[in-house]
């Protein structure tokens, strides 16, 4: 008795709750998937909602694995190039595509956006090679920018990835390939009376002394290491930028 029991369970309790859902909100045709989260867990589908629907996420992107939607009657998939949007649809009413999309894209665009830098590329790697979940964009509580405007507060600093076993930070060296508008910007004065441009080195100074006093291991990776295409992108050939890095994290590996 088995998962994919426990799965046929999970689906025709989902198929419950969702028409119970129309059958309660008559003047509803549709809805995104997250927003039903509360009535399932309200029903003991799930024990709680996380990150705004995730568990339900799960669930249908195992279905569409497995090719099986239809066993959801009410599920309308609409899929764009790099995320798939999850919504239920009344029986015999029509899903106003354009809108709902515009709807609830933004976020998921942006995150889409992020996952698919060189960065994200390469720390997804190290997570595979040190076998840790790097913490990214990590802040430590000691590690902040110059005061803000009024004197106040100050930013945490962001390091690209943190390994709390292999205790390593991982950085970035700046790409040297900057458009004009890249460059200009890298001229414009901050709050501190210094250009971004100078900031940026005067931050990255910071990062490495702090995390030197804190015994923090540091590790800065240069893109020009990789092989890039013509704008100067990763070509991504995971084996060799795999047994790059291995070298790069050997210290560190387990």
């Amino acid at each position: 008795m088995d998962r994919s029991r426990n799965n046929e369970d999970t689906v025709t309790q989902i198929n419950k709750v969702v028409e119970n859902y129309f059958n309660t909100h008559t003047d509803v045709d549709w809805i995104p998937a997250k927003q039903i989260m509360s009535d399932l867990v309200q029903a003991g589908v799930f024990v709680k909602d996380q990150k705004k629907g995730l568990p339900l996420r799960k669930v249908l992107r195992a279905l569409d694995k497995d090719n099986a939607l239809d066993t959801i009657p009410l599920l309308h998939p609409e899929r764009t190039d790099t995320a798939v949007y999850w919504y239920f649809v009344r029986e015999g009413a029509k899903f106003p595509k354009n809108e709902a999309i515009t709807a609830v894209s933004k976020k998921d665009v942006a995150k889409a956006k992020r996952e698919s830098t060189d960065e994200f590329y390469i720390v997804t790697l190290c997570d595979e090679i040190l076998k840790e979940a790097a913490s990214r964009k990590h802040t430590f509580s000691w590690l902040f920018g110059d005061m803000h405007k009024k004197g106040k507060t100050r930013t945490l600093l962001p390091l690209a990835a943190f390994y709390e076993e292999a205790n390593l930070v991982i950085e970035f060296a700046e790409k040297k390939n900057k458009t004009e508008a890249q460059l200009a910007k890298l001229e414009e004065l901050t709050v501190s009376g210094i250009t971004r441009g100078q900031q940026i080195e005067k931050y990255n100074h910071r990062r490495k002394e702090m995390l030197a006093k804190k015994d923090i291991n540091v590790i800065t990776i240069d893109y020009a290491l990789f092989e890039t295409d013509d704008k100067k992108n990763l070509i991504r050939d995971k084996n060799e930028d795999v047994g790059l890095l291995k070298k790069l994290l050997k210290k560190y590996i387990k």
